[in-house]
């Protein structure tokens, strides 16, 4: 059996409805200023169209952009993010971010373990 040693533990956040929930607050950085960034919602309208059809529910346009995610102990990470041109329940992050970290839950403690290591 494969043993994984994460290097960092974070807590769980509360969602919109109060229920804790393992959220990853990230910054996205200005890829021009790596000092510049933001910690804010906003929807980005350019970029490449495309569409994500969940198991269930409807399909969501979103648009493709090539961006810096940034966490103060976890470190950077450049991904293309959809950004859905829609309001969707959650922000979820896909393949590619969990391609460059693993990652490990304690639901009952409500914390996380995540290491950037391969």
């Amino acid at each position: 059996m494969e043993v994984v040693q994460y290097t960092h533990q974070l807590a769980y956040s509360l969602d919109s409805q109060g229920k804790p929930f393992p959220i990853l607050q990230l910054r996205i950085l200005n890829p021009a200023d790596s000092e510049q960034g933001l910690d804010i919602e906003g929807y980005l309208l350019s970029g490449n169209e495309r569409k994500y059809g969940p198991v269930v529910g409807p399909t969501i346009i979103g648009r493709v952009h090539r961006i810096r995610l940034s966490h103060p102990t976890v470190g950077n990470f450049d991904l293309d993010v959809g950004f859905s041109t829609q309001e969707i329940h959650r922000e979820i992050l896909g393949r590619d971010f969990f391609n460059l970290v693993q990652i490990g839950f304690r639901e009952r403690y409500l914390s996380y373990y995540l290491t950037t290591e391969a």
